[in-house]
């Protein structure tokens, strides 16, 4: 499947300066790429809260196992605070915040949804849930200047409900987002080209965020083994369209 190689340049273009970007790469783990996205479907059984558990559905009525998976995955890699926020019945959004060392009242967010409308659902979204939860495990490793959240959205099938929910309480909160990077649906390469398609606007940091991720993928081509595509403006079937 090509999204282990399709989320590899949107952490790199943002956020360490420390590392080199050749030496992140190595640190991505394929294997462990494999053993979420089968788990987070249903293909095989986990371990949530300590029982063996099979994810098979993640519709909004169905998924608080899926809830606890994320939340248990965050908080195993440490130096995150994780919360889980509840803001409906069957509405749950899974919050991971890794706070800057320098800057830490600019924040940059990375997310996705992780809800389904059906059983299994690999590629909407298991694929950039696991992503993120990916990125996570690597970059709460190190120290970096500014905020990163990882959010996972509930309810993106719904119309956008978890993110909507998540941009009200930011906006409420005056909160200083610098940028955001949605993943979602990133596990299908339907033209079979090798590309990676990143979606902006012509608002905020948007395009800035999009000549770094194409320089990061025309320089590692070797590495990353994807040719940047550029759709602007993107499609707002997504999550980002609240941002």
């Amino acid at each position: 499947m090509k999204f282990f190689n399709t989320f590899l340049f949107l952490f790199f273009c943002v956020f360490i300066s420390a590392q080199s970007l050749s030496e992140l790469i190595i640190e991505i783990d394929s294997t462990n790429l494999n053993v979420m996205l089968n788990e987070f479907t249903g293909e095989v059984p986990t371990s949530v809260d300590g029982n063996t558990v099979t994810i098979l559905n993640r519709t909004a009525a169905q998924n608080g196992t899926a809830e606890n998976y994320i939340k248990e995955k965050f908080n195993s890699y440490g130096n995150l605070t994780v919360t889980k926020s509840n803001y409906s019945a069957n509405g749950t959004n899974v919050i991971a915040t890794q706070t800057g060392e320098t800057n830490p009242e600019d924040i940059y967010i990375i997310c996705g949804h992780y809800d389904s409308v059906a059983n299994y659902c690999a590629n909407d979204n298991a694929t950039g849930t696991v992503a993120i939860l990916e990125i996570a495990r690597v970059l709460s490793q190190y120290c970096i200047d500014n905020t990163i959240v990882y959010v996972l959205f509930d309810e993106e099938e719904g119309g956008l409900i978890g993110s909507a929910n998540f941009v009200n309480q930011a906006v409420a909160n005056n909160l200083n987002i610098l940028g955001v990077i949605n993943l979602d649906m990133i596990g299908y390469d339907s033209n079979q080209m090798n590309d990676a398609s990143i979606h902006v606007k012509n608002i905020g940091n948007s395009l800035a965020l999009k000549d770094d991720a194409v320089s990061v993928l025309n320089t590692y081509i070797s590495e990353i083994g994807l040719s940047p595509t550029i759709v602007n403006p993107g499609i707002e079937f997504s999550d980002h369209k609240n941002f």
